[in-house]
């Protein structure tokens, strides 16, 4: 029975991740076919009226990217099709890394970091731009790590869709170990190097 289930994922382009997945991206499944890649989107904040007259940000709208490929997200491959109403394309938000080669992580690590949650969340395909989709992400409060920013320490201060460090890391290594192991096609962008330190220098004069 175990054979016949890992050649049926194998058959369908889904393969479940293992049981190391942190709770946050389990179940981790791989599909082949479009998706929202959303890890460097730059997110505009959803501004809501609590009852008491009080104002907070609960979620963002983030600007995603269109791929086709192997993707790495929660449910099955089938429930994970795009699915097209009243001429809107709608699909989910999953992780892959093929924004490793190009793009450095840059980490937050305050603890009142403002980020955007992308993973498996819903996107529409923009009508006018259909490379591009808007996600519509919860926002969390926390150290973050994001593909965005352009390793600009300021740009902690907006909200990009990001993971937490452990699921960044989790993330990264994962899906290169997987892909890899597994001879997906085309081969995985190795995991993604850090932003640079920056530093400080200080001039001392003489006394």
């Amino acid at each position: 029975m175990r054979i016949f289930t890992v050649i049926l994922l194998l058959a369908t382009s889904a393969m479940a991740a293992d049981t190391t997945t942190p709770r946050d991206l389990a179940p981790a499944t791989f599909c082949q076919g479009q998706y929202a890649l959303c890890i460097k989107a730059p997110c505009d904040p959803i501004v809501s009226r609590n009852r008491d007259g009080s104002y907070s940000i609960k979620e963002a709208n983030c600007s995603c990217d269109v791929l086709t490929g192997w993707s790495m997200g929660p449910g099955s491959c089938e429930k994970r099709q795009p699915t097209t109403v009243s001429g809107r394309t709608f699909l989910i938000s999953t992780y892959s890394n093929f924004y490793n080669r190009a793009n450095l992580t840059l980490s937050c690590p305050s603890a009142s970091t403002v980020w955007a949650w992308c993973y498996g969340a819903a996107c529409v395909i923009d009508e006018k731009d259909p490379s591009k989709a808007v996600c519509t992400c919860p926002t969390k409060i926390s150290a973050a790590m994001t593909l965005g920013g352009g390793c600009r320490t300021q740009a902690c201060t907006s909200i990009w869709s990001a993971a937490t460090p452990a699921n960044a890391a989790f993330a990264n290594d994962y899906f290169f170990k997987y892909a890899t192991q597994n001879g997906l096609k085309p081969p995985p962008n190795p995991p993604a190097k850090d932003c640079p330190a920056t530093t400080t220098t200080t001039t001392t004069s003489a006394q």
